[in-house]
């Protein structure tokens, strides 16, 4: 038995025999992705369509759960087909990397279907992050899938940015917590699940007018310091199999194609050790879209000496190195590091012992009762309290009037990257692919069907064409699907409580103002308005998503006029907000009687939204993001550095005669980061520290106790943040370094104490070393990054520490 198929032998010695046994296109063929159009005929496996085009293997198939999308069992047994065809009929029986998106559900038929990631990131519980990954990692790899494009854990710092809503917000700690416990439960503890590739590897959310895929106009010291550290948590505390390269630039390079971020800063400075794929169609965009190579085959070139390990959807430039090794303008060695990380995460997650799933335990392995559960859990600690004048929560034997686009609509409440979301994309996709901006299977539909046959002229609709009619025509039924997954609308449930007049008002998007009437009839028959607005997500006909970017952050179409209309009644109005970013609303914060933060909470967030408003779940969610009062102060972050944002009064005279402020506008948050109430009162007591000092190479616990002074159980989310002003550089005005989350029943106190190591403190000096120094701090324990229970100065001792490979990313905490 050749020594790469002994399971008892070390992965890096099977992996470096079997490298020594490839040619040159086997090699490359690890490095390609493809679509399942190009296998799929007639619907089904074509094993002469595999042996043409992947005689040598093939890497990855990418977008996979779209061939499973109205059946899990039909994907499990074509996940056996595809992998008995790489292992039995190939020379060296090389498993097939199996993908999909996997960012907040199992994306096909059968799998339980969980909140946006932005409403994930609300709860500030990364414990249920990592929960839901397990469910997702679990459910995925019993249909053959192994390999994950998430989770997202770019810092987002614009909320004009389409994908906003698939980010945990504008913190880097809180997204790493978060981020790593993703990880863990998709990976597994033993590497039994699904391998994580991360992204978008480095900057991506931070592009120029929040549009997508500009460049991104970052320093290589808040690279490092504020966007690398979620991705450097997920490899050194969880990992993570891969990460995904950004498509833009930075400082005029594409930064896959950027050996000074893909080579240097992640394999020297960050020490991943694991593969770097490329964005879908990135290579194709060093070509076509920015103009960095001469032909498409050329950016392959470059990117591959720059760092890519991988090219997916279609790996057409990857599958040409070998021209280049030959002609000697590529070293193979380049090459055999790549193949090398492919070949270490197949081994690793246990491809070469089991390639096959168990087709009769498919069914099972689906979503059940208890899966939907965790997600109406997430949701519902998800929801966020932004304002409540005290009609809230609603009570017993009041007429509603529910007005609005999200009132009794099932997909709105639904993210992208999900079940219903792929059904309209493609479905869009194969009559028109230019009204679709997914990129990757978008690109390949844009351009000529390539000679060689690799090239598909509509990946939509090859991908459509493999389901029968009656398949088809059920995908058409959006709302059955979204039915069967237990969607109701928040129309219904309400009714089922409370005595309801309903008027949709206006659309999402559009002018038509014709529903007014109608709307303001109902809010006038009734005691309280809810008024259920926002946007929409995913690829067609929405406000926000990938290449969905907004020049606004107003209510989009007529729905503030609306909102105006039914205030007008003098009626108290509860404004209910979806979609899949924020809203700057100031208006809207001086006359509705409440907000909610609901984002896009899943298939059950008509009961979940309903539960809240009635009083059935006391809201807990705290944002995740600084929301404006006007798009004018975009980008506004509570962690700006100090002298260049809203809170560096430190000298309030100087801020006077220097920065005042915008002479037409407040250069306020409307709500800051962290924000959050309750149907409950919360008291903090005793914030003190344990020392007056932190050794650099030490640490410092702080304390305090919380109560709920209430009459109803409730969660308080206590955030603790640092300060520092012994440097030579400058550093933001404040930082979060640790939080928990605390339950508390009506009168009851807990102690909570949070241990911060000096190692979590680091950050670039003037000399470029990241290293933490000795000087004067500050604690502040607050339940918002403006709302501060109090601060407490000590001072950091001792020699400069040299923390570059040492990091510490998390602070631990402890409730009693």
């Amino acid at each position: 038995m050749e020594l790469y198929k002994d399971p008892s032998r070390p992965v890096a010695e099977r992996v470096e025999d079997l490298l020594a046994r490839m040619t040159l296109e086997e090699k490359a063929a690890q490095l390609c992705g493809d679509l399942p159009a190009s296998f799929i005929v007639d619907g089904k496996v074509s094993l002469e369509a595999l042996r043409r085009k992947f005689p040598d293997g093939h890497g990855r198939f990418t977008q996979y759960s779209m061939v499973g999308i109205v059946d899990p069992q039909q994907i499990a047994e074509i996940s056996n087909e595809v992998q008995r065809y790489f292992v039995e009929q190939t020379r060296l029986g090389i498993p097939v990397a199996l993908q999909t998106e996997n960012l907040c559900g199992y994306p096909a038929a059968g799998g339980t279907l969980f909140p946006a990631q932005i409403n994930v990131g609300a709860t500030w519980e990364p414990e249920l992050a990592g929960q839901m990954a397990a469910v997702i990692g679990q459910e995925s790899r019993a249909v053959g899938i192994n390999s994950a494009m998430s989770p997202v854990i770019d810092v987002s710092r614009d909320p004009r940015w389409g994908r906003t809503y698939e980010t945990y917000g504008e913190d880097p700690y809180l997204i790493s917590r978060m981020g790593v416990e993703y990880v863990k439960g998709m990976q597994g503890a033993d590497k039994e699940g699904v391998a994580c590739i991360a992204k978008h590897f480095l900057g991506y959310a931070d592009s120029q007018s929040g549009l997508n895929c500009a460049v991104s106009r970052i320093n290589d010291r808040e690279l490092y310091e504020v966007f690398a550290t979620p991705f450097e948590a997920a490899a050194n505390e969880a990992d993570v199999s891969g990460m995904m390269a950004n498509y833009g630039e930075i400082d005029g390079i594409c930064v896959g194609a950027n050996p000074k971020y893909a080579r240097t800063l992640l394999r020297d400075t960050m020490k991943f050790r694991g593969m770097l794929t490329s964005d879908g169609a990135a290579i194709m965009k060093m070509y076509n879209y920015f103009h960095l190579a001469p032909t498409y085959k050329e950016a392959g070139l470059l990117a591959k000496k720059g760092g890519l390990d991988t090219e997916i959807p279609i790996g057409n430039a990857y599958r040409q190195l070998p021209d280049y090794v030959r002609e000697g303008k590529l070293d193979e060695a380049l090459l055999d590091e790549s193949v090398r990380r492919v070949l270490t995460i197949k081994f690793e997650y246990g491809l070469f012992e089991h390639p096959y799933v168990d087709e009769g335990k498919v069914q099972a392995a689906m979503t059940t009762p208890q899966k939907a559960e965790l997600s109406r859990a997430i949701a519902e600690k998800s929801i966020t309290l932004l304002k409540n004048d005290g009609v809230l929560p609603l009570k017993k034997g009041l007429k509603l009037a529910v007005v609005g686009p999200h009132a009794d609509n099932l997909r709105y409440p639904i993210s992208g990257y999900t079940y219903p979301a792929y059904i309209e994309m493609m479905k869009a996709g194969a009559s028109d692919s230019s009204s679709v901006t997914f990129n990757g299977m978008a690109d390949e539909a844009a351009a000529n069907k390539q000679e060689n046959g690799f090239g598909a002229a509509n990946p939509f609709a090859a991908t459509l064409a493999m389901f029968s009619p009656e398949e088809q025509a059920a995908l058409s039924d959006l709302p059955t699907v979204l039915a069967h997954m237990g969607a109701r609308s928040l129309r219904d449930v309400l009714a089922d409580r409370f005595e309801v007049r309903y008027a949709e008002g206006c659309k999402i998007i559009g002018s038509d103002t014709a529903g007014f009437d109608a709307a303001v009839e109902a809010a006038r028959e009734a005691d309280v308005i809810v008024a259920a607005m926002g946007g929409n997500c995913g690829w067609v006909n929405v406000t926000g998503g990938e290449g969905k970017d907004r020049s606004s952050l107003d209510l989009p179409g007529v729905q503030q006029q609306l909102l105006e209309a039914l205030c007008a009644t003098g009626k108290p109005v509860v404004l209910v907000l979806y979609g899949p970013g924020v809203f700057a609303l100031p208006w809207a914060a001086e006359h509705t009687a409440a907000m909610v933060q609901a984002f896009m909470p899943g298939a059950e967030a008509g009961r979940v939204v309903a539960d809240v408003l009635d009083g059935t779940v006391n809201p807990g969610g705290h944002l995740t993001f600084t929301i404006p009062h006007h798009i004018g102060q975009i980008p506004l972050v509570y962690n700006h550095r100090m002298g260049s944002g809203y809170n560096t009064a430190r000298d309030a005279s100087a801020n006077m005669i220097f920065s005042g402020g915008y002479v037409d506008n407040t250069d306020r948050p409307l709500f800051p980061f962290g924000h959050g109430l309750s149907y409950t009162t919360f008291e903090v007591e005793d914030f003190a520290l344990s020392a007056d000092t932190l050794p650099t190479d030490g640490s410092i616990q702080a304390h305090c106790r919380i109560t709920n002074t209430g009459s109803r159980p409730g969660d308080q989310v206590l955030q603790l943040y640092y300060h520092f002003s012994g440097a030579h550089v400058i550093r933001p005005c404040m930082q979060l370094v640790g939080f928990v989350r605390v339950s508390l029943a009506p009168g009851e106190s807990k102690q909570v104490a949070f241990t911060l190591q000096a190692a979590q403190l680091g950050y670039y000096n003037e000399e470029m070393a990241f290293v933490v120094e000795p000087g004067p701090a500050e604690l502040s324990l607050g339940t918002s990054s403006a709302d501060l229970c109090g601060t407490r100065a000590f001072q950091i001792t001792g020699a400069p520490v040299d923390l570059l490979g040492r990091r510490s990313y998390a602070c631990e905490v402890s409730v009693q």
